[in-house]
């Protein structure tokens, strides 16, 4: 069983997105797997158009062992959040209830809330760290101190390249970002590129592996690159 944290510092970079469909595609090849957040947006809900009442998320299985536990697909369980602010009785009793869920579900994906610090808790109780990212240099440089800020650097396994453009800046981020990972075991993907494809899933509430749509092969196979370094690593 494993724990994957899916964060960057800078919000709208897709680790919402991200999060469902490497979930989804965890589900879909046969693993019980459960998504939680620490961001109480809980976004992952209006990806599927899932309008289900929040009466006791996250902090409620916490504190009493109980609380509201929502059916995305089949093998996929999401547990919502209500509020990021983290009491201390929360904090200290996060991880046995983490430990706890891993006695019944094979993968366990936490959407992290996009401020640094905020859920430190959930980064010391991940087994691996996914970082999806835009190609500019501010975005690059918020990730680049990540690492730096992260106290277990190996328990970074993938950087994802998100919404790419294929711009010239683009590139060169990239190419800076492929120099800067040459001495680190971190996997940096294939960049997702920013199409209407998805777009269009989303706004009919499905994730990339329940369309046969002109295109999403790519993007297919990029974010099952980045599965087979959940799967194997």
């Amino acid at each position: 069983m494993s724990k994957v944290l899916i964060k960057n510092n800078k919000g709208g970079v897709g680790k919402s997105w991200l999060t469902l469909q490497l979930s989804s595609g965890l589900a879909k090849i046969g693993y019980k797997v459960l998504v939680v957040t620490s961001d109480s947006q809980n976004d992952i809900l209006g990806f599927l158009g899932i309008e289900a009442p929040i009466k006791g998320g996250l902090e409620n299985w916490v504190n009493k062992g109980e609380g509201d536990l929502i059916r995305l697909r089949d093998n996929l369980f999401y547990i919502p959040l209500i509020t990021n602010i983290f009491s201390k009785q929360f904090k200290e009793k996060l991880k046995d209830r983490l430990n706890k869920f891993s006695k019944e579900y094979d993968y366990i994906l936490i959407d992290a809330v996009p401020v640094m610090g905020i859920d430190k808790e959930f980064e010391e109780v991940a087994d691996k760290i996914i970082i999806p990212t835009f190609m500019d240099n501010v975005t690059c440089n918020g990730v680049e101190k990540m690492i730096d800020n992260i106290a277990d650097i190996n328990k970074i396994k993938v950087i994802v390249p998100n919404r790419f453009l294929g711009s010239k800046d683009e590139k060169i981020m990239l190419e800076h970002l492929k120099n800067m990972l040459l001495t680190s075991n971190i996997f940096l993907s294939n960049p997702i590129k920013h199409k209407a494809i998805v777009t269009g899933l989303n706004s009919k509430y499905k994730t990339i592996w329940e369309s046969k749509a002109k295109g999403i092969n790519e993007i297919q196979e990029t974010i099952g690159s980045v599965l087979e370094v959940i799967l194997h690593e």
